[in-house]
């Protein structure tokens, strides 16, 4: 083989390393951009136990937060593409190049009151003083848009800002008649936050159902109709009672449409399987949800997300198949084109190599009628000439074994040619 032909082996090694190397740099974990805040709020911790999680778990995919005053600015990163995913709720703020890949939180808002207020509906709070945990500042507007359902104003009652310390001092001296409690339950369990509600209210806290929570879940879209179940509160008897009907509420991630599927798909199957991991460390991860894909959810599901969930995520070589089938026939098409370029170039050169049979049988035909010793020894020179050259190109490789023999045939027939000739040269004697 020469030189052209390693420099063409050389050219497809290289083309198949690049090809290695883009696939292992592909399969590397892929680090994506989290906006979550306030810092301490329960969404921040559960995005700090997803980064950790998946560190742990060496998963494919890994987390990098990016810290923000809370909803509004998470969902405005991710719309300038300052991040790939966001956690945010929903009815305090929804980006607008963004899709649901999970729900991480889900809370069901209600009014709570003593036993000694015997309130059994909404409408029944005119008059009254509500308290509401003020950070986020949404938590009013949405105590607002729940009264407004009901036909209370605004102005009909005394909304009362709480941090989630004054709770129990503010309903224990009075200075509230209900609150409205806000992701202080979850469907499944009690947590601290009853208790606290238990604590504020008495053993036995009236609770206050929000009926129409399909007509507010038509209002608007971030919010859902839900169900506080029995028990939820704790307590025996239980509290509530019975189910109650109630609005629904979530803390949402949010994947950029621009991010890849796949990725997204990797995404939210490495964090569901954080579950049982982490459920010790972090309880609350037990709530994560999957969002419905059907078409006419309220809020869209990311693509890649919703092939996860569907069963339908395509594999690596279901996704790149193709092109994986069209780069093997492009590296035939190559090979082969590369081998006859190859062969051309070597029966050219083969060719050009074996000229000098030609010029061979010319000089045996001119050493047969040389008219003098001078001139066969100018002959002979250019036999030797020949000679050196079939050397050379038997070292290039330009010519095998069978050309070698056919130019020792020729090179002894010469040889003998200059011997016979010379000595016939010899009998002839001088010329007069």
């Amino acid at each position: 083989m020469g030189r052209r032909g390693f420099a063409v082996l050389a050219g497809l090694l290289l083309t198949a390393g690049l090809v290695a190397l883009g696939v292992y740099i592909w399969s590397q974990p892929k680090t994506l951009k989290l906006a979550v805040g306030p810092l301490g709020s329960d969404d921040a911790r559960m995005a700090a136990a997803f980064v950790q999680g998946l560190s742990r778990e060496k998963k494919s995919v890994r987390l990098r937060l990016i810290l923000t005053e809370g909803s509004a600015e998470s969902a405005r990163k991710i719309d300038a593409g300052e991040v790939d995913l966001a956690i945010v709720r929903p009815d305090i703020a929804l980006p607008a190049k963004a899709d649901t890949a999970l729900i991480t939180r889900r809370s069901f808002p209600f009014f709570i009151t003593a036993k000694t207020l015997p309130i059994d509906r909404v409408s029944g709070l005119r008059g009254k003083r509500i308290g509401v945990i003020r950070n986020p500042a949404e938590n009013i507007d949405l105590l607002k848009l729940v009264l407004s359902q009901y036909g209370v104003q605004p102005e009909e009652v005394e909304i009362v800002g709480l941090t989630r310390d004054m709770v129990i001092a503010a309903a224990r001296e009075g200075r509230i008649d209900a609150f409205f409690a806000v992701g202080a339950i979850s469907a499944r369990t009690a947590n601290d936050a009853a208790q606290r509600l238990r604590a504020a209210f008495g053993d036995e806290p009236g609770i206050i159902p929000i009926r129409e929570a399909d007509a507010l879940a038509a209002r608007n879209r971030a919010v859902e109709a839900g169900e506080i179940v029995r028990g939820a509160l704790g307590g025996d008897p239980p509290l509530p009672a019975e189910n109650l009907p109630t609005i629904s509420i979530t803390s949402r991630l949010m994947a950029a449409q621009s991010l890849d599927d796949s990725r997204v798909a990797d995404l939210v199957s490495a964090v569901l399987s954080l579950r049982v991991a982490l459920a010790t460390e972090l309880p609350a991860i037990q709530g994560l949800e999957t969002p419905a894909t059907d078409k006419d959810a309220p809020l869209a599901v990311h693509s890649g997300a919703a092939a996860f969930i569907d069963g339908e995520q395509e594999t690596f070589f279901e996704l790149y198949g193709d092109w994986f089938y069209l780069g093997v026939m492009a590296l035939s098409l190559l090979g082969s084109g590369a081998a006859g370029v190859l062969g051309i170039e070597s029966a050219s050169r083969r060719k050009r190599a074996m000229a000098g049979l030609g010029q061979m049988v010319e000089l045996l035909g001119a050493v047969r009628a040389a008219p003098d010793e001078t001139a066969l020894a100018g002959l002979e020179r250019r036999a030797d000439a020949v000679l050196a050259e079939v050397v050379a190109s038997y070292s290039r490789g330009d010519i095998d074994s069978g050309g070698v023999s056919a130019y020792r045939l020729a090179m002894d027939q010469l040889g003998r040619a200059i011997v016979e000739r010379r000595f016939a040269l010899s009998e002839q004697g001088p010329a007069s």
